[in-house]
């Protein structure tokens, strides 16, 4: 059943400042995608320190139905690592450290031994310490609610022995900001929280920023919603319902927040501009590293799109998609802002302005066209979706469509969740993961021998498969 335009209105706050350039196309096609309910969260588009468009969507509370307004507070994840770096380079401009001290020149008591002699602050900054994640078991059955301090997150790896040496590889690490918080505490004299609030948030005027406790009734604040379940219904997030923020991510802010931030770092009220030109350097801080798939500076991630160099940070979790887009040639600033998950609305909303902004890319033609098959699957059916999905060449985003499965399993809609599972096979033939949940998905609709002949497709792709091979027994005996 199609909303009252009464609900839209409620639903959808949009206020647009200019119309020039893009504009007029993304507030468009955003206006349209708010009407389906795709998307959930704030928009701002500004240029030269103007701002040209701000749009709000969705419901900040789905439960009061309080809608998202300009002024919502959001989850950001880890684009807080832009933050811890930037009070690095603070503590450099005042000569408290130098990128190539290492971690046991400022914390003599750490107790990992490699870490401590072999880990630079840079490599911490670039992700190339070699160092692990919190997000591992420790952390999975820990008690969210008492996680609380950057110890309390230290806890949850300080033993842990390193992926590679040092500087050799990229491998994205939570705990390597965690340690850069805890650098940022020892020089200062202050706990992380406090520091970047008297150094950056106030500085720049962020008065609605913040790492708040996640048990306190703060005003305005989005909760975290997950996909949809087989009622149809939203689910709230545990991860917005768990540990305080850290130096590694996890603080609130606002939309017009981030603009605040970008003005203050442009205008040098945070840093120097030789610091800034020194974190969003392209230039590899160690030579060649591997495992770079797209640049990142020093609490920064570098995109390029087409002649736009961007510079920025996202964040993501469960009920949590956030990101800044900095256009260094055109000045555009993006903010994205969504309580709910990537693939819940966010990309999609991204790839819109970032392709009418600096025109198409492999990224956004594959979203843009995954989610152009995905209508055609809804509004053909199957066999116009395969035609289209051939002439996509393989530029085809499996992550939307594998979502799109489970949310139809989830719901019961099996026919269709096979139909979109088959559709991932056509790019992904070898792909035991898909064939697995296909054989259960048949299962579901009594389709035992078909079950059966895809468990045994993916044994004869690895007939060491484990769980192929428990999975087959367990339906044979039954």
């Amino acid at each position: 059943m199609k909303k009252s335009l009464f609900n839209l209105l409620i639903f959808c706050s949009i206020t647009v400042k200019a119309q020039i350039g893009p504009i007029p196309e993304i507030e468009k096609s955003l206006t349209n995608y708010c009407q389906n309910d795709n998307y959930s969260g704030v928009v701002l588009i500004s240029k030269d320190k103007k701002i040209l468009l701000e749009k709000a969507f969705g419901y900040a509370h789905l439960g009061f139905k309080v809608p998202n307004n300009l002024e919502t507070k959001f989850n950001t994840a880890s684009m807080g690592k832009m933050y811890t770096a930037i009070a690095i380079m603070q503590l450099r401009e005042k000569a408290k450290l130098r990128l190539a001290d290492k971690v046991g020149e400022i914390l003599p008591d750490y107790p990992n031994e490699s870490v401590r002699d072999s880990i630079t602050i840079e490599q911490l900054l670039t992700h190339t310490s070699g160092l692990k994640d919190f997000f591992n078991e420790k952390f999975e059955f820990k008690a969210k609610h008492t996680v609380r301090s950057l110890q309390d997150y230290f806890d949850f790896f300080k033993d842990e022995p390193l992926k590679f040496t040092p500087g050799s590889k990229f491998s994205y690490s939570n705990a390597g900001y965690i340690i850069l918080g805890m650098i940022i505490e020892k020089l200062s004299g202050q706990n992380y929280y406090d520091y970047v609030k008297e150094h950056i948030y106030l500085p720049a005027g962020m008065e609605n920023t913040d790492c708040y406790e996640n048990d306190a009734a703060i005003e305005n604040l989005a909760e975290g919603y997950r996909y949809l379940d087989g009622d149809n219904v939203w689910k709230t997030s545990n991860y917005s319902k768990g540990a305080k923020g850290s130096s590694a991510g996890g603080c609130y802010t606002t939309a017009h927040d981030l603009l605040k931030f970008v003005t203050a770092l442009q205008n040098n009220t945070l840093i120097s501009a030789n610091s800034l030109a020194l974190m969003i350097s392209d230039e590899r801080k160690n030579g060649y590293v591997e495992g770079f798939e797209h640049g990142y500076g020093y609490g920064f991630s570098l995109n390029k799109f087409n002649k736009e160099d961007v510079y920025g940070h996202n964040g993501g979790a469960p009920g949590v998609s956030a990101e800044l887009d900095i256009y260094k040639n055109s000045d555009y600033v993006v903010i994205t802002l969504s309580n709910r998950g990537s693939l819940d609305g966010w990309v999609q909303v991204r790839s819109i302005i970032r392709e009418a902004i600096a025109g198409p890319t492999k990224e956004t033609d594959k979203y843009l066209g995954t989610m152009n098959l995905i209508e055609i699957y809804k509004d053909k059916g199957y066999k116009s979706a395969l035609k289209f999905m051939k002439s996509m060449d393989g530029n085809v985003e499996g992550r939307l469509l594998n979502s799109l499965a489970n949310k139809y399993r989830t719901a019961k809609e099996y026919d269709h969740s096979i139909d979109v599972l088959k559709l991932i096979m056509v790019n992904n033939p070898e792909s035991w993961h898909t064939l697995g949940t296909l054989a259960d998905v048949y299962l579901s609709v009594g389709l035992k021998s078909e079950a059966i002949k895809k468990l045994n497709e993916i044994l004869e792709l690895n007939p060491e498969n484990d769980w192929a091979k428990e999975r087959l027994a367990e339906i044979i005996e039954n």
